[in-house]
């Protein structure tokens, strides 16, 4: 069957029904206060500080500003969720303040990095976040004990597999009873960091044949002609629609998954030494994240090199990866940008770094390991307002 981004049904868990789930989720975890920003009057008092990007970490960064701005009135934090690639083209145009991605600028001479640093200013990294990308099914009577390597997984997704009862599934997944049916691959239609990652670990040595739809915000899902999609925005999109169409199969951040009612599945994936199939879950995640052997630059070095798939451990998630925040070295860049936001800005990175991290774990987000904050704390230090240092 030869099938281009099908719609089933016209699907996707609204935003706002998400919202209200996370709601309920931040409530039950202790997580005062959790709103979304752009639903607040203010006054003309109120600093306000835009951001944009990744759908992956909205959760955490709605909860981590929510705090913020309950100790600090006079700061609202406006934080939109674009996606990745959304979040890098509002930051590298000065759209917004800040942009969020979980794909790191691209380097080389020819890299965004460059391109930004040339046109604009030096422009820094600074990691706010660790997720893992969950692999979502809808299959009837199939509830738990979903086994995938990443060779099966890029098989499924770029089409090679088409049915759910294909022997390759079936024969690492004994005991399992699949159906007869095509899979619906459901994917993101806009540019998104999360099919960065999924499609780092696809094409990842650890997956044993060739993953052809590229590595990237936009994989070349046109390049299949056998896979049957499904195409939806966002991760809250993506976890919409496989909860509400069967036979389907989606990657989303695994909070989107546990935040879901009702109750989604999620498959266990091999982890990096081959040795056992390990789900996705906040201890696994931070298994891979303490057994990673990552080199990390500075905050104005290349990141793009950066990775935690595939983390050594016989407990270590395969799926894992940093979220970053972009922000100019030099704020006056930034349209709009006085003394006194610079200050506001500057203040409220400080705290997504330290106090934001109490939020992390309560939303299955590994919180920062103190290296990674000391690197993020000599890079906030960098930063300028008018060649001013605002954090000694």
């Amino acid at each position: 069957m030869s099938s281009k981004d099908v719609v089933i049904r016209s699907t996707g868990i609204s935003k706002s029904i998400f919202i209200i789930s996370l709601v309920i989720v931040a409530a039950a975890s202790g997580v005062a206060g959790y709103f979304v920003p752009v639903l607040l009057k203010q006054s003309s008092s109120v600093i306000t500080i835009n951001g944009a990007g990744s759908s992956f970490v909205f959760p955490l960064m709605s909860a981590i500003n929510a705090n913020y701005t309950a100790s600090n009135p006079n700061v609202q934090v406006n934080y939109q969720s674009a996606g990745s690639g959304a979040g890098i083209t509002d930051f590298s145009t000065r759209i917004v303040d800040f942009g969020a991605t979980d794909a790191p600028l691209t380097g080389g001479s020819l890299g965004q990095r460059a391109n930004i640093t040339r046109d604009t200013g030096t422009p820094l990294t600074i990691p706010e976040s660790i997720g893992a990308v969950a692999i979502a099914f809808n299959v009837k009577g199939v509830a738990t004990g979903l086994k995938l390597n990443a060779t099966v997984a890029a098989m499924i997704f770029q089409g090679n597999i088409t049915q759910w009862n294909d022997p390759i599934i079936a024969n690492m997944n004994s005991g399992v009873t699949l159906p007869s049916s095509t899979i619906t691959v459901v994917h993101r239609s806009d540019s998104s960091g999360t099919s960065f990652i999924f499609s780092s670990w696809l094409n990842s040595s650890n997956a044993h044949y060739p993953w052809k739809l590229k590595v990237s915000k936009t994989p070349n899902w046109a390049g299949s002609t056998q896979a049957t999609y499904l195409s939806l925005p966002q991760n809250v999109g993506v976890a919409g629609g496989v909860q509400q169409n069967p036979n389907t199969i989606g990657y989303v951040e695994l909070n989107y998954v546990l935040s879901t009612t009702p109750q989604m599945y999620y498959a266990s994936v091999l982890n990096g030494a081959g040795s056992a199939y390990v789900l996705p879950s906040l201890t696994t995640s931070t298994n891979a994240v303490n057994n990673s052997t990552a080199s990390l630059p500075t905050g104005d070095g290349d990141w793009s090199k950066v990775t935690l798939l595939n983390a050594p451990g016989g407990s270590s998630y395969s799926i894992v990866s940093f979220t970053y925040v972009l922000v100019f070295k030099e704020l006056s860049v930034v349209p709009g940008m006085t003394q006194a936001k610079a200050q506001a800005f500057v203040n409220y990175l400080w705290f997504l770094v330290h106090s934001g991290q109490d939020q992390a774990t309560k939303l299955s987000f590994v919180a920062l390991p103190f290296a990674v904050v000391t690197i993020d704390e000599a890079t906030i230090r960098t930063i300028t307002y008018n060649s001013a240092t605002l954090h000694s």
